[in-house]
């Protein structure tokens, strides 16, 4: 329990971001709703956006044979969920994941190697060379944002002053910036994430994306190197007093309120703005704004930090005899991806606001990242530090914190990172269970309704489920109910969340009926986006129950329309729903389907 608070603030500050199984009782096939006549095995793949509609057709536009069987998660934790189908190796055909750090995991066992294959050619040799482990691609980046420090151009060019390319630059910038009563930089620190994040973006600009740099974050990761015994990075950390020095990192304004930074931003008095709640209205301010790298000391090392939406592998079994025909389609489905039309349409609401890792893409010239598309492409970039430091992020960011408001000093900072560095391979305070086998996703609602309904006194539950539809552009999946499956992995919060309706701070919701009115609502479904396509409710109920029709029950429920709410009185219990999924799995040294069972 003692990580908890820890992983929750992670998870909110790092916003800055089966093969061919599995929940086949809610998931919609789409050759069926295609209408394909083929007999290839479909190709399955986790619904990354709510509407997929536009790619498959574009697929099938290329390949009318092939199938997809699209696998609908619109979970609390999609990181967890997917680590979780890696680390099991139980991963639909096509994998995708948030985060990826290559050579972190030795992936040669779970993904094909995809260096040889011809698409690759499609994308930028920078973009290429960011996922390469040691000359293997087994993840390709699908479309991708940009970290970098926003600045006012409209503020720079009223005062003839030149962008700064290097940090040298900067400090001559600086005392202009002040000498005309501008203030030179604000930060958003509102999360312990973010602050974590700026301390990685100047350290990039050094050490820490060297070779030699991501090598040690390898070592640190692993307890073989510290921060005091490596001269080169205790150089790099001294970069953080110049910044701090120099009033690129300091308190000003209301820095633990990102909004309200923002808001003294757009008053067009300040130049720099490290944060990424950088958007403003026209009714806000007439300002133009632009995005500059972190600096490093000649601007040789200059580094804007890349935040990829997904990347996108193909699973190991699919080379296993008797998956030739399935290998093929996938590798088809993978050419249709790598183009930008592909890209586009694999989320069909793509906003034109981000980049595409292609050779043939260029940036609308409206666009943020127009003027900078050339020093991406020159490799000016470094990756998104996440994976692995997940269980020391709040601490350190929480130190980062501080330093930067200038209440503690570098020395902290560095005594921090070493010693809570124990952290990153000690969770085991945090592992309620082990689950021994893939639990599929009906019984992952069974076992969700008999904690809730447990917990909150409720007689019994309704737990609505996800299921795979071609959405309207105001409809959307269920978020409301179980997405996904368990996997046979340690059961942590994070693996919790993966599957529970009430994620991490949800309290469970509760109704009264009539047992006639539940078992309408078990066989109907529930209609969540008022249009008939329903999304099932599994009725759970404790052992040997008999439902009677004109008897009222409390029933927990997870997914619930206005009218029923209104019809059943719909109450907040006020207990947490995570709390009582805890208590629920520390109940066994080990879990299985066998033990979902509710005994009275």
């Amino acid at each position: 329990m003692k990580n908890k608070k820890r992983i929750m603030a992670v998870l909110l500050g790092a916003v800055f971001l089966l093969s061919g199984c599995g929940a086949e009782e809610n998931i919609k096939n789409v050759k069926d709703t295609e209408n394909s006549i083929s007999d290839h095995d479909p190709i399955t793949l986790v619904a990354q956006y709510k509407d997929m509609s536009a790619f498959i057709e574009l697929v099938h536009a290329q390949y009318p044979e092939i199938n997809m069987e699209i696998i609908p998660y619109s979970g609390a934790n999609y990181t967890a969920y997917v680590d979780a189908q890696l680390e099991s190796g139980e991963m639909p055909d096509i994998y995708c994941t948030k985060v990826y750090l290559p050579g972190q995991k030795d992936l040669s066992d779970k993904l094909i190697d995809l260096s040889g294959y011809d698409f690759l050619s499609e994308y930028s040799e920078a973009r290429l060379k960011d996922v390469s482990d040691d000359g293997k691609i087994y993840l390709v980046p699908n479309y991708y944002d940009c970290v970098g420090i926003t600045y006012n151009k409209t503020l720079l060019e009223k005062h003839g002053w030149t962008l700064p390319k290097s940090f040298r630059e900067l400090e001559a910038l600086a005392p202009k910036v002040e000498a005309a009563g501008c203030q030179l930089a604000l930060n958003q620190i509102q999360y312990p994430g973010y602050a974590f994040q700026y301390m990685c973006n100047i350290l990039d600009t050094h050490f820490l994306n060297t070779i030699d740099g991501r090598l040690w974050q390898k070592e640190f990761l692993t307890g073989e190197a510290t921060v005091t015994d490596t001269p080169e990075m205790m150089e790099s950390m001294h970069d953080l007093d110049k910044w701090r020095d120099l009033g690129m990192l300091n308190g000003n304004g209301a820095p633990m309120d990102d909004e309200k930074n923002r808001k003294i931003m757009a008053e067009g008095n300040t130049l720099f703005l490290l944060g990424s709640s950088n958007t403003f209205t026209k009714e806000e301010t007439t300002d133009e704004f632009g995005l500059m790298p972190y600096l490093s000391e000649d601007g040789s090392q200059n580094a804007y930090i890349l935040s990829v939406s997904r990347y996108i592998g193909l699973n190991k079994k699919l080379e296993e005899p008797g998956n030739e025909q399935k290998l093929e389609d996938a590798i088809h489905i993978m050419e249709v991806l790598s183009t930008v039309d592909g890209m586009r349409a694999f989320n069909s609401y793509y906003s034109g606001t981000s980049m595409l890792p292609l050779k043939e893409y260029h940036a609308d010239e409206n666009s943020k990242y127009a003027d900078i598309q050339d020093e991406l492409e020159n490799g000016f970039t470094a990756p998104f530090i996440y994976s692995g430091w997940e269980n020391i992020l709040v601490d350190v960011g929480d130190a980062m914190q501080a330093y930067i408001k200038g209440e503690k000093n570098l020395d902290d900072l560095v005594n921090t990172l070493d010693e809570k560095q124990s952290l990153l391979w000690d969770n085991s305070d945090s592992v309620y269970t082990t689950v021994t086998e893939t639990i599929n996703n009906n019984d992952c609602a069974r076992l969700v309704g008999i904690c809730l309904a447990q917990a909150s006194d409720a007689d019994l539950a309704l737990v609505s489920t996800n299921q795979w539809y071609e959405l309207k552009e105001n409809e959307q999946l269920n978020a409301e109910g179980v997405s996904g499956e368990l996997y046979p992995v340690p059961v942590t919060d994070l693996v919790i969340t993966s599957i529970l309706p009430t994620g991490w701070q949800g309290d469970i919701q509760n109704v009264t009926l009539t047992g006639k009115r539940i078992q309408e609502l078990a066989e109907s479904g529930y209609d969540k986006n008022g249009n008939g396509d329903t999304f099932p409710y599994v009725l759970v109920t404790p052992d040997n129950f008999e439902i009677e029709d004109d008897t009222t029950y409390t029933v927990a429920i997870c997914g619930v329309t206005e009218e029923v709410a209104k019809e059943g009185n719909l109450t907040d219990t006020g207990i947490l729903g995570l709390k009582a999924a805890e208590d629920y799995f520390s109940q066994f040294e080990t879990f299985s389907a066998k033990d979902i069972k509710w005994e009275r």
